[in-house]
């Protein structure tokens, strides 16, 4: 059977903002983003750093346009508008749809549910070796955070199934250990080159954009259903905490879980402590802004 497209139908409710909308606003951010790119080209090289946040800032839109379900043409619609000078309106039209395939984009969304409990699981294994600064713990923390409202965020504008999602959220510690094991196996070299790429403050600053772009075009977690919300990044922390240090754990009453919650100032299983994750400027001041609440 072929692939179905993007389940959701034009009238299925996101967030008080159908899907639809959702793909027009992110049109419209790609779409005059990459007319700033162009304008920018032509200036002066005294503005090259701008010039190569907002190619960041492109980029990422790109990608995310992609992995809520846009489809393709609109996102090559869009970027070629830009390219004419034209900035988007709220009278801009776009050609039809086509097709989405719907196992791609729960493929990537699986990938990505992936990358967030390894780096939860790093962590553990990295102190123990006496190699985590300060710095790169609180940049570790982040990430985590923002890759958890990465997968939640995408997973409800896709409107994730509880079919597609089932399983993807194990906590039990015999899931956790075989996921400890993999990342223990690895070569020095790469276990060095992904404790780089999850604390590095360039992967960091990528991962807030990408929540920014998702909050501007009107995507928050005040509707999802349980099953598209992985369980909060301190519960990931602790059971990753207890896979590895089982015996220690048993011995003091799980006070290493007690103290990853308490460190996070979270009482809710789904809360989440955003950060600064607010007060950041969007990618284009084009598409209409959305204040995801804090819950």
């Amino acid at each position: 059977m072929a692939d179905r497209m993007l389940a959701a139908s034009p009238d299925n409710n996101l967030l008080g903002t159908t899907w639809a909308l959702v793909h027009r606003r992110m049109a419209a951010a790609i779409q005059n983003v990459t007319v700033d790119l162009m304008l920018l080209a032509r200036e002066p090289h005294s503005r090259i750093q701008t010039f190569r946040d907002l190619s960041i800032a492109g980029r990422i839109l790109h990608e995310q346009a992609a992995a809520i379900g846009m489809p393709a043409n609109w996102i090559d619609y869009a970027r070629q508008a830009g390219q004419e000078g034209r900035k988007a309106t709220g009278t801009s039209s776009l050609p039809p749809r086509r097709p989405v395939s719907r196992s791609l984009l729960i493929a990537q969304l699986h990938h990505q549910a992936d990358t967030l409990s390894t780096l939860a699981a790093v962590g553990p294994i990295r102190r123990d070796r006496g190699q985590v600064s300060a710095q790169a713990a609180d940049k570790l923390g982040e990430h985590l955070r923002l890759q958890w409202l990465r997968v939640a965020m995408v997973a409800t504008a896709i409107n994730a199934t509880e079919d597609e999602t089932r399983g993807w959220w194990a906590t039990d510690t015999t899931h956790w250990q075989r996921r400890l094991a993999q990342i223990q196996q690895q070569s020095a070299p790469e276990q060095g080159r992904q404790w780089r790429e999850f604390t590095h403050l360039a992967s960091v600053r990528e991962a807030r954009i990408r929540v920014a772009a998702m909050r501007m075009v009107g995507i928050d977690l005040t509707a999802s259903a349980p099953h598209q919300l992985p369980p909060a990044p301190h519960l990931l922390e602790a059971t990753a905490e207890n896979a590895w240090h089982p015996a220690s754990l048993e011995s003091k009453g799980g006070a290493r879980i007690d103290a990853a919650i308490a460190a996070t100032g979270i009482d809710d299983a789904h809360s989440i402590a955003d950060g600064d994750t607010h007060d950041l400027p969007p990618p284009t001041t084009s598409a209409q802004h959305h204040v995801e609440p804090d819950f």
